[in-house]
């Protein structure tokens, strides 16, 4: 028994003897980006986060057929218009760079009553996104499909029926939950990136 417990306290002595601090990297192992002096004078140059401003906005309602789900027709002018400016109106702070939006609009499906009463569900916007830099036409992101929503969401039942709003109320909803989603693609929150 007495060699037993030798034989395990040598083993444990040889495996805190193999856990000694490493020694530091000397000068010839270190890459030449980290030998790069710093002058503690000026802070590091962080990146700002790029905020997209819009310097227009381009509605092409070439592929939207009109609003689906509830009895409420609009001509695609009037929808263009309605995007255009909830969309210009969420791009208007002062970013970092002015971009020409482009909003390739493919659909717009309003929930009915008779919808929320059996899946429920918001009411949402389909289309394609493209931003250029205004200055020199280089994309700055897409083109990307997006589906915005309206902030009303109603549960399936009755109660989805109760809480639908008005086809007009709804498609103004839905219209400005789309330009958010707009303004959360283009120019996410600090900590998404």
């Amino acid at each position: 028994m007495t060699l037993l417990r030798s034989l395990v306290f040598l083993g444990a002595a040889g495996m805190l003897t193999a856990c000694d601090e490493p020694t530091a990297p000397t000068a010839a192992a270190t890459p030449p980006a980290l030998t790069a002096s710093v002058d503690a004078a000026e802070p590091p140059v962080i990146a700002a986060p790029r905020m997209i401003e819009a310097n227009t906005v381009i509605v092409d309602t070439s592929a939207f057929t009109g609003i689906e789900g509830r009895e409420f027709a609009l001509p695609p002018e009037r929808v263009a218009g309605d995007l255009r400016t909830a969309v210009a109106r969420q791009l208007s702070s002062t970013g970092t760079v002015v971009a020409n939006v482009t909003v390739r609009l493919k659909r717009v499906v309003l929930t009915s009553p008779g919808s929320a009463f059996a899946f429920g569900g918001p009411s949402a916007i389909e289309a394609e996104i493209t931003a250029t830099d205004a200055r020199t036409g280089a994309v700055l992101f897409g083109p990307e499909p997006l589906r915005g929503t309206s902030a009303t969401v109603r549960l399936p039942g009755v109660i989805g029926v109760a809480t639908s709003p008005s086809a007009e109320r709804d498609y103004d909803q839905t219209i400005l939950g789309f330009a958010a989603a707009v303004q959360t693609t283009l120019n996410p929150p600090d900590d998404a990136t």
